[in-house]
């Protein structure tokens, strides 16, 4: 729910979230020709570090090493295009993104697999898709038993059946409901780029009956996937004035130079000449019919949209007035008068602002994912601010997996080594996912250098130039 341009977004506020990630799994998808698995579920038997769901210990972080090209990204992007046709469908964009090493995986299924945790539940969804063909193959929605390895079919569904019987294994679903996933079904078999489960969670559903698909909606809505040069999310911790001030105390310990945050109030006219007038124009004439359908729709509750860009807006409703404020980010150095706008801060401390979005998040129970979380940030920073997440996060069941180049921060007294895990490219361009807990470490205090030194892989290795 955003409106996107210039590297700017307006963002409408979501609902809270209690989702948690347990395993994901690709194949066939860029630099992943066989299966890699990236786990949550801890490889070792000790309870640091991890979090109790419904009696099940889960990791709270994954860092993912390799060197420049190994797939690192791609995993990411696999999780991002993952959510993406659960929820809109394969479109154009993903006809190319089957493992291209060998041009016959042209006609193979790319294999996608989540197992998940929402609502107190455990789930495992599965799909296979011919990406080159913007084609659904098959899909299959399970709850599981962890304790006992069970699952139970929610429904298995290759596409062109129209069987609700072949389809749904559900019991005790009135005829209303089920007259309606016949309707869903027949529907879905009209197209080939749709998964059934992106047609049911586009409906309205009330009855207990059917939870399951409100469970499925809840987590991938909630997932926080982040690109490298994207925005994690937008910075709505900065409302409040209380965590404004917690948010001064990190930045000042973390030697930014920021002293005090705030908000200046600005003109329209103000906000054209600090953007583009034509953009500028067309965000506010957004805002305000956005505002418009709100108050028809009676929800009185939303007040509020953020811009995020060069620099960080707030658009505040004014009921009575029928009109906007639109404020401004300002920031104040220690030892200075001037106040500076967001852009003026240097690209680390920009960065800063991303990541203490996962620490202030209105969502208690979630998981961000996100690529190359050291960029522009100094490795001794790094550090201390993995320390910070590490401490905030305890708070919360709030899982954190990224990339990264940062050896600094390869250190078993920030993470587990079943929390540590490389991506290798071998001689083909082919990604292999593993983790540090596949070796016996003889001296712990020294993972890093044996890391640089290829004891474990995900290096970058290089040619001589021929002369």
């Amino acid at each position: 729910k955003y409106c996107k341009s210039e590297k700017s977004m307006v963002i409408l506020r979501q609902k809270e979230g209690s989702d948690m990630l347990l395993e994901f799994s690709i194949s066939n998808f860029m630099s992943f020709e066989e299966k890699n698995t990236l786990s949550m579920i801890p490889s070792i038997q000790s309870n640091r570090g991890t979090f109790n769901i419904s009696g099940i210990n889960v990791l709270k972080f994954a860092t993912i090493y390799g060197g420049n090209a190994s797939g690192k990204s791609n995993l990411i992007k696999a999780l991002s295009t993952l959510t993406y046709i659960v929820r809109l469908g394969l479109d154009e964009r993903h006809r190319k993104l089957y493992c291209r090493v060998h041009e016959d995986n042209k006609d193979k299924p790319t294999i996608f697999s989540v197992t998940f945790y929402a609502n107190e539940k455990f789930y495992n969804y599965y799909f296979e898709v011919l990406l080159a063909e913007r084609k659904v193959i098959f899909e299959s929605l399970s709850e599981l038993n962890p304790k006992t390895g069970n699952g139970k079919e929610i429904y298995t569904y290759t596409k062109g059946e129209l069987d609700y019987k072949k389809v749904f294994n559900l019991k005790n679903i009135d005829e209303f409901n089920k007259n309606r996933l016949k309707t869903y079904l027949f529907d879905n078999n009209m197209t080939q780029h749709k998964l059934l489960i992106t047609d049911l969670i586009s409906k309205e559903w009330d009855d207990s009956q059917l939870s399951f698909i409100k469970d499925v909606i809840h987590w991938f809505s909630h997932i926080n996937i982040n690109m490298a040069d994207f925005p994690i999310h937008d910075m709505k911790y900065l409302e409040k004035v209380d965590e404004r001030n917690k948010v001064e105390d990190i930045l000042r310990e973390l030697n930014t130079g920021v002293s005090k945050i705030d908000f200046t109030k600005i003109s329209e006219d103000e906000f054209a000449s600090r953007t583009n007038p034509h953009f500028a124009k067309a965000i506010i004439k957004d805002v305000k019919e956005r505002y418009s359908e709100i108050v028809k729709s009676g929800k009185k509750n939303i007040r509020e949209f953020t811009l995020r860009g060069d620099s960080y807006y707030r658009f505040l409703f004014k009921p009575q007035e029928e009109n906007i404020d639109i404020l401004e980010l300002s920031l104040k150095h220690e030892n200075c008068d001037t106040k500076f706008d967001f852009g003026d801060e240097s690209d680390g401390t920009q960065r800063l602002f991303d990541l203490l979005d996962i620490v202030f998040t209105s969502q208690p129970n979630s998981v961000y994912v996100v690529d190359e979380l050291e960029r522009s940030l100094h490795p001794v920073l790094t550090y201390k601010l993995i320390e910070i997440l590490k401490e905030e996060l305890q708070k919360k069941n709030i899982q954190l997996i990224f990339t990264t180049h940062e050896t600094h921060i390869m250190d078993l007294k920030l993470f587990r080594k079943d929390e540590i895990w490389f991506m290798e490219r071998d001689n083909k361009g082919l990604s292999r996912l593993y983790s540090l807990d596949i070796f016996k470490i003889r001296n712990e205090k020294i993972i890093k250098d044996g890391y640089i030194n290829g004891l474990y892989g995900g290096i970058p290795l290089f040619k001589k130039l021929e002369e």
